[in-house]
């Protein structure tokens, strides 16, 4: 049996969208499979909902009362998903993850930032520290921002006890390629094994009847700034488009907030956008899969985005002033045919793994 060891718990579209998508490959290639319900103390403390028991000033209290409703409803509708579509272990946490080795023989780490020692707290579970015996993979690991040298010769003691390893980003292959002194593989992040029809079947799956819209400018995410969001309201003034931002926290004037509860309705949120801007790296994927016209904002763990324009020759679409002004059109044709070698090219190294 496969144990999959993701960043799952949490109220994040593009991690639940990742893990679904992994998980539901490995599947249809015929192998058992179950989700390892790991607890990373660091994602835990991040990835809150806000409850009133744990505000620390009245400024939380507020913040608690606006958003702990909205947040607590996407994480349940998370957990019914998860539980309704896949198989899932016992809770773990650092202290008795060990305890798994006693259910699988091969142990498959990856999407997400799983690497990324910012993201986990420098948390080596995810480098499968506590495996024994059984088969190592990874799977379009990723690592976002790469780890502290003084980590290095740790993670590489880790590294190399892997069987197979690929990453998701050409950085991160260089990275880990180096330490290592081998070539390693770069495949696609999960969801995009799959094609645009299935991610719209997962939408229809919660939503039988999609809501029909006038056209809309999309913001999902942005930067500490706000430029991406900023920008979209220019956009939206300049086109006389209405701009949806998917925000839980304070409301933009010049927005309309959207806080969808599941991923259905995150999924019918870009089906029926007319243009997305984007500062998430599954935000833009998604927009590419839906053949959306998107800007992206590249601020946090940059070699994601930096791979994916490289790939499919859209830097032109970062959101500067300059790109958002010529709005030049994106070769559709080109990505599509790019997606299906990547597509081809990762499933090909997934089997190799668990086959």
């Amino acid at each position: 049996m496969i144990g999959l060891l993701t960043i799952h718990d949490t109220i994040n579209f593009g991690s639940q969208l990742q893990t679904y998508a992994l998980y539901k490959a490995v599947e249809s290639l015929g192998c058992e499979i179950q989700l390892i319900d790991y607890q990373c103390q660091a994602i835990a403390e991040r990835e809150t909902t806000l409850p009133i028991k744990e505000a620390k000033n009245p400024k939380d209290v507020v913040k608690s009362i606006l958003l702990h409703g909205s947040l607590e409803k996407r994480s349940q509708n998370f957990h019914k998903f998860m539980s309704e579509n896949m198989k899932i272990t016992k809770r773990y946490t650092k202290e008795n993850i060990a305890d798994a080795n006693q259910l699988f023989d091969c142990f498959l780490v990856g999407s997400d930032i799983v690497w990324g020692f910012n993201i986990t707290g420098n948390d080596y579970t995810y480098l499968l520290d506590f495996v024994k015996d059984a088969k190592k993979c990874a799977f379009s690991s990723s690592v976002g921002t790469r780890w502290d040298p003084s980590e290095d010769e740790k993670v590489k003691e880790h590294l190399t006890r892997f069987d197979r390893i690929s990453v998701r980003e050409t950085n991160a292959s260089e990275w880990i390629s180096e330490l290592l002194n081998k070539k390693i593989d770069v495949t696609c992040d999960p969801t995009m094994l799959w094609g645009a029809d299935f991610w719209k079947n997962v939408a229809l799956s919660e939503m039988p009847e999609p809501k029909k819209r006038k056209p809309y400018v999309l913001v999902y995410m942005s930067d500490p700034e706000n430029i991406c969001v900023k920008k979209a309201i220019q956009y939206g003034k300049k086109h006389h488009l209405p701009v949806y931002y998917i925000n839980y926290r304070a409301p933009v004037f010049g927005t309309t907030d959207k806080r969808p509860t599941s991923l259905s309705e995150w999924l019918d949120l870009f089906i029926n956008a007319e243009i997305v801007f984007s500062a998430s790296y599954h935000g833009l994927l998604f927009s590419l899969y839906f053949h959306k016209r998107v800007f992206y904002f590249n601020w946090v763990n940059k070699s994601r985005m930096e791979s994916l324009s490289k790939i499919f020759h859209i830097e032109d679409r970062e959101g500067n002033d300059s790109n958002i002004e010529k709005d030049n059109p994106i070769d559709y044709a080109f990505i599509d045919r790019q997606i299906a070698m990547i597509q081809d090219d990762s499933w090909k190294i997934l089997k190799g793994m668990i086959l």
